[in-house]
Order: C-alpha cells, then sequence, then structure tokens
C-alpha cells in the first residue's frame, strides 16, 4: 500500500461489478468517466456483489496495477445505497481494506444540477 501513497485521489466504483473483470474492461470503466490525466495516480476501488471481494486499480507513468483482496469470514463495509463521497484517512483506507467498518451511513443531501445528464457511478472517497 506504500504505492498509494502518493495518490491524487481514491474513487470506490459505487455498483458491484463480477470479479471476472480484468484490465481492459475495468480500464473502459475508468476511461469512460475520467480524462487520463485524473486517472494517473488515482487509485480506483470496485466491489463485488457479495462484499467479499475487491479490486483495486492503479495506474502510474509506469504501467498499471490491479490487485484483488477477498475476504473469507468478513464482508467490506459499505453502506447499501452509497450515493455520496466520504472523506477517509489512510489509516481509514487501511482499515478499510482489512474489512473494518470505517464509513458511516449518515443521511445525505443530494444537490442536482439543472442540466446533468450523465451521472457517474463513481464515488470519491479520499481527497
Amino acid at each position: 500500500m506504500d504505492k498509494f501513497s502518493s495518490s491524487r485521489q481514491i474513487y470506490i466504483y459505487g455498483q458491484p461489478v463480477d470479479m471476472r473483470m480484468g484490465i481492459p474492461k475495468i480500464q473502459i470503466l475508468v476511461a469512460s468517466n475520467f480524462t487520463k490525466v485524473e486517472i494517473i495516480k488515482s487509485v480506483f476501488i470496485f466491489c463485488s456483489a457479495d462484499r467479499k471481494q475487491i479490486k483495486v486499480y492503479y495506474e502510474d507513468e509506469y504501467g498499471v496495477w490491479l490487485l484483488q483482496n477477498r475476504l473469507y469470514d468478513l464482508r467490506f463495509k459499505l453502506p447499501k445505497n452509497l450515493t455520496s463521497g466520504v472523506k477517509l484517512t489512510r489509516q481509514q483506507l487501511q482499515m478499510f481494506l482489512h474489512g473494518l467498518d470505517v464509513i458511516e451511513t449518515k443521511p445525505v443531501i443530494s444537490i442536482e444540477k439543472p442540466h446533468a445528464d450523465v451521472f457517474l457511478d463513481f464515488i470519491l472517497i479520499i481527497s
């Protein structure tokens, strides 16, 4: 996880994904929502439907990383209706990756843009 210490942003994908997805399909998901400049040194987290597995996508100037983590006895703690971003510290990120509950489920006030046609499924969790 030292690789992510210089990351710009950390995002979590709000919808469950098929864990059979490899680098090409995940790159399509990421590239359809972000520019190349935003992708470099940003971390993207994808969670399975049963919340027992996550994939972490990271791209730097040298190449691409796709890491997978599976919990055997626990599930990753994400609110079921995750609709807004939550800021976390690096320590909270480490706790999340170990299956601990660090994202609080507080009511969220949503602000809609008047002419927004596209809604992104990515949620910023660390800035």
